[in-house]
């Protein structure tokens, strides 16, 4: 673009000047002053004429008479300002008229001087050189802009390499990001936990253009990195408002709804910080998840989050937006809107459509030719097009060589969480960050951490919080499931779970013993087997996948301490 730019002002010749004029003697006077200047003349008798001579020479400056038999001097101005575009052609109009409107008239078309004759030839002389400097002033100040704007573009296709591309795709994961800059405040990172998980994250941040990627880049790679390791959201949450603490200067934060959409159990959980509300359709039912808490980068502390839990199931769809999208103003000035979004949404609850594609037309429509003074963004989670990735490969997959049995080296790493603790810390996180430290970050820990979640869930939830899981069989139950567990975290105060890891490597493989003990009353695993064979739902799910992908699971203490052995070839 720069390049182009540049071309076009040198296809101008800035010393010669073209002076237009039906009167020979009239020319005569403007040519002598302006070549006494050291400039250059070509001469024009009518506006016809003078755009022919134009084409032809390319003149930097236009002095042109008003009245002219044919095209007058203000036409003649106005196709001139037209044929040049962004460059600036300065032209210096002459009259000897007296009506009242024709500096008026003149400056409307584009005219950058006036001079009602008879004049002085130094008041020419003057107009000529100030409007020369002003001219040269312009194309530097031109220049400067296309050389910012080319490295902002560049400077966007770095940060959105950094930002963008680490984000995992989902054909039910999709949005519409509209920006009132060259930089967008606004944005949207994605990532998977090892047990599958889909997290996304959508942001804006104070302000648009260049300055918001402080907030951005922090923000991305904190997700994306504690997403990666399997930390919750509630900690992830918190670790990424005190880098925000720490980077952004006063007067910015970064309005956040964060999901993490489970791989296996079909729920969705939910946070809203500070953006509008997020939406759920269920076939004609919408349901609101309003903001729950201010945005990223306010407090210092980060005491107790409101996370949602909501069944997310082939019929349920996910809107989220930043303000930019319902304060969006049309040239009338009337506002896009939640209410229209809701209709639209309300529009597609037969599933016809992809609700972005609808609200990118419609916004279109609204905004014509309408600029946008914030940014946009949609994003749109469809459970009916969602990747179901398994948690762990099946068993067959998962086969190994026999382990020889002379021990390499071996190391046991254990937690316990007591009362409280267990509300707010992630042991399982903790646990595999242990495990990548001394054994590497391998593709098949990502079992290790299915095993490992399923087993501290069941013991947090059905040990210690005592939840019943025949709950989760209908949507109601789910929810009150969610919300009773909350309820019971908050109110916690005893009980413990502790997390023992015992690994032994051997020549060709290793072996690796996670023990899950907690202080709750145990169940009869046997029993609890036969029923659950004959069940249907997502009790006791977790169970069966831990089986299928481990050499063993037994259970101890009167079903209070669980053990799985995982086997793996080098």
């Amino acid at each position: 673009m720069l390049d182009g730019i540049l071309k076009q002002d040198r296809e101008y010749d800035e010393n010669l000047v073209m002076i237009v004029d039906d009167s020979m003697i009239n020319r005569m006077v403007l040519v002598s002053t302006v070549e006494k200047l050291g400039l250059q003349t070509v001469e024009a008798e009518s506006g016809e004429q003078a755009l022919e001579q134009f084409e032809q020479h390319r003149p930097g400056m236009v002095i042109t008479d008003v009245r002219m038999p044919g095209m007058d001097g203000l036409e003649l101005t106005r196709r001139l300002k037209e044929m040049t575009g962004e460059y600036f052609l300065p032209v210096i109009i002459v009259s000897a008229t007296d009506e009242d409107n024709i500096i008026s008239d003149s400056i409307d078309v584009g005219g950058d001087a006036y001079l009602k004759r008879p004049f002085p030839a130094v008041v020419l002389a003057s107009q000529v050189k100030a409007l020369k400097r002003f001219s040269a002033l312009h194309r530097q100040l031109r220049h400067h802009n296309e050389v910012r704007q080319r490295e902002d573009e560049i400077a966007e296709q770095l940060f959105s390499r950094a930002v963008d591309v680490g984000n995992a795709e989902d054909e039910g994961l999709c949005f519409l990001k509209r920006s009132a800059e060259t930089f967008s405040g606004d944005l949207v990172v994605s990532a998977r936990r090892p047990n599958g998980d889909l997290n996304v994250l959508l942001g804006d941040i104070t302000g648009h253009g260049l300055t918001t990627t402080i907030g951005a880049l922090p923000v991305s790679e904190t997700f994306r990195a504690m997403t990666k390791k399997g930390y919750e959201l509630e900690e992830i949450v918190a670790q990424i408002n005190r880098k925000l603490l720490k980077l952004l200067p006063t007067g910015m934060f970064v309005a956040t709804a964060v999901l993490s959409l489970s791989a296996q159990a079909r729920f969705v959980r939910i946070w809203n910080g500070g953006l509008p509300d997020i939406l759920i359709q269920r076939g004609e039912r919408l349901t609101a998840i309003g903001s729950s808490h201010p945005p990223l980068g306010i407090l210092r502390r980060i005491d107790q989050l409101d996370i949602k839990t909501e069944p997310l199931d082939s019929n349920t769809r996910l809107l989220l937006f930043s303000d930019g999208l319902i304060e969006a103003s049309n040239a009338d000035g009337e506002l896009f809107g939640e209410e229209r979004v809701k209709e639209l949404v309300g529009r597609c609850a037969q599933r016809c459509c992809r609700l972005v594609d609808q609200i990118d037309s419609e916004l279109t429509q609204f905004m014509a030719d309408t600029a946008f003074q914030d940014d946009v963004t949609v994003v749109e989670i469809d459970g009916e097009r969602l990747q179901r990735p398994m948690a762990a490969p099946a068993k067959s997959v998962l086969a190994t060589p026999q382990i020889e049995e002379s021990a390499i080296d071996h190391w046991n790493w254990s937690v316990e969480l007591q009362g409280r603790s267990l509300a707010r810390v992630d042991p399982v996180a903790q646990a595999m960050h242990q495990l990548y430290e001394y054994e590497g970050n391998d593709e098949h820990w990502q079992v290790v951490f299915t095993v490992l979640t399923e087993l501290y869930v069941n013991a947090l939830d059905h040990g210690v919080l005592e939840l019943d899981s025949s709950l989760k069989s209908s949507a109601e139950g789910f929810a009150q499931y969610y919300e009773t567990r909350e309820q019971r975290l908050t109110d916690l105060s005893g009980g413990t779970v502790n997390i023992e890891l015992q690994h032994t490597r051997f020549s060709n493989g290793g072996r690796l013993i996670i023990k899950v003990t907690d202080s709750g009353r145990g169940f009869d695993y046997d029993a609890w087997q036969v029923k659950s064979a004959s069940a249907a739902g997502l009790s006791g799910r977790g169970i069966h996948l831990i089986r299928e992908v481990c050499d063993g699971l037994t259970y101890s203490e009167g079903g209070c301490c669980a053990e799985a052995t995982y086997r793996y070839a080098l």
